[in-house]
């Protein structure tokens, strides 16, 4: 079975003919709620790429994501991420090392408390016994900043798929029946 679509200019014409007889405030609230659902879905799928990418919970991205509408015609996604602390994706010590899941071991690596109260995965800079660095995860939001391209494909198949359904959507809402 197949399915063959035709459109010409003219039914675009006739589109945007219609769209100028509707009041603009319908057409406003149209837009900012079709405009918040797709920022809503692009989070969403953000956060599901980024997760598979750098191999984290979803949770743990979708807590460092948020999605602002600024105004009617401008939105943001952003996502805040420092590198992730080994010690928070659930390191356990071992006679050799530190393994921690998904991420592997780390041979001499060790879980210790700062005086501070800040625990953390660390291994030793040298042979001496200080100084030590702490050890890390991933950065979702490093990923994204380096594989822009992937996500900005993201994006705009979210704005095919989502934003002009959903705006015919709200204006058949909105628009008296009749």
């Amino acid at each position: 079975m197949s399915v063959a679509l035709h459109a010409d200019a003219r039914d675009f014409l006739r589109l945007a003919r219609v769209l100028d007889r509707i009041p603009m405030e319908i057409k406003a609230r149209a837009f900012s709620s079709a405009m918040r659902r797709t920022v809503d879905q692009g989070r969403t799928r953000i956060v599901k790429r980024s997760a598979e990418r750098v191999d984290l919970p979803q949770r743990m991205v979708r807590e460092r994501t948020q999605a602002y509408n600024r105004g009617s015609a401008a939105a943001e996604i952003v996502m805040r991420s420092k590198w992730i602390p080994l010690y928070t994706l659930g390191a356990r010590q071992t006679r050799s090392g530190v393994t921690v899941k998904l991420r592997g071991s780390y041979k001499s690596a060790f879980i210790a408390s700062m005086k501070s109260g800040h625990a953390g995965v660390f291994k030793r800079d040298g042979s001496a016994r200080l100084p030590i660095s702490e050890m890390f995860g991933p950065n979702p939001a490093n990923d994204i900043v380096n594989n822009s391209d992937v996500f900005l494909g993201v994006l705009e198949k979210v704005m095919d798929d989502v934003f002009m359904p959903r705006f015919m959507h709200e204006l058949s809402r909105l628009l008296p029946a009749g």
